[in-house]
């Protein structure tokens, strides 16, 4: 016998005083490599637009703004010499340093290696649009040894203005933002941002210089997108390195002998720990 479909029961009527629901903003993201409506992605997904960027924090470190992302655990251990420690549903917790098993981008430019590590130091939040963060297994689209992508998306020019941003914090902290946005013609359109960064740290031999420049050339067609960026870090950082049990119940604020530089020539077990980072990166995009 042939089942026979059961009737829809009436919709219930609808109060001709009720007014229709606001539409929200669809949130679109890229990181299945085609663009797709966040709602209508079939694996787990997140985006941190520039609003959600900008009210984190004074846009230094991804940390900020990635607290809100779950299944993602960034550790910032205020070591600059070191960068973040960034995981993604377990991936990446066991990396001393660095980020490890995730893969990183901006603008579709690749910020790891094909085994995952990477720093995000050179990420310019300030002039991101958003930050999107793909986990679990569906990774595998953009290769192997990757447990998460996180991917920045710098944000057009469009309209023409000169922004100067500036931050001040504790334990010497001071930052100085630069920012030319001018639309031109023939759809093209150029966004430029400059930065410095300073930092003393909370204990001796942990301070950090971070200058980061970054250029965006982009241009929009009927069918097509062209985005070229160019982006340029400098960051020497003195290292403290880590404490033992005994030492951190003793004092926390304290760093060890060894990191330390030599008061004198020839004095032994001092090292002057430190790493000095330095990176220019351009690419083109081209959507069709």
């Amino acid at each position: 016998a042939q089942a026979q479909p059961a009737a829809a029961a009436p919709a219930a009527p609808t109060p001709a005083s009720a007014a229709p629901a606001d539409q929200a903003e669809p949130v679109v993201v890229t990181a299945s490599g085609a663009e797709r409506r966040l709602f209508e992605t079939p694996y787990a997904a997140g985006s941190v637009d520039v609003q959600g960027l900008r009210s984190a924090g004074p846009m230094v470190n991804l940390s900020e703004a990635l607290a809100r992302v779950p299944g993602i655990v960034v550790n910032n251990r205020s070591n600059y010499a070191q960068d973040l420690q960034i995981n993604s549903r377990g991936f990446g917790a066991r990396a001393s340093f660095g980020v490890r098993g995730i893969r990183l981008y901006t603008d579709g430019i690749p910020a790891s290696g094909p085994d995952g590590q990477g720093q995000v130091s050179h990420f310019d939040l300030a002039g991101a649009q958003r930050v999107e963060v793909l986990r679990g297994p569906f990774s595998a689209l953009f290769g192997s040894s990757s447990g998460g992508v996180i991917s920045l998306v710098s944000a057009p020019a469009t309209e023409r203005r000169l922004q100067v941003d500036g931050d001040l914090g504790s334990f010497g902290m001071r930052q100085l933002r630069v920012g030319l946005d001018a639309p031109l013609q023939g759809g093209f359109n150029l966004r430029a941002q400059l930065s410095r960064f300073e930092i003393d740290g909370f204990r001796p031999q942990s301070s950090a210089t971070r200058t980061l420049a970054n250029v965006r050339l982009g241009w929009e067609g009927e069918r097509d997108r062209v985005v070229a960026v160019l982006n340029s870090l400098d960051q020497p950082s003195l290292d403290p390195l880590g404490l033992t049990r005994a030492q951190f119940t003793a004092d926390p604020d304290q760093t060890t002998g060894v990191a330390l530089p030599q008061p004198a020539p020839g004095v032994a077990d001092r090292f002057n720990t430190r790493k000095d980072t330095a990176q220019t990166q351009g690419g083109i995009s081209w959507r069709h």
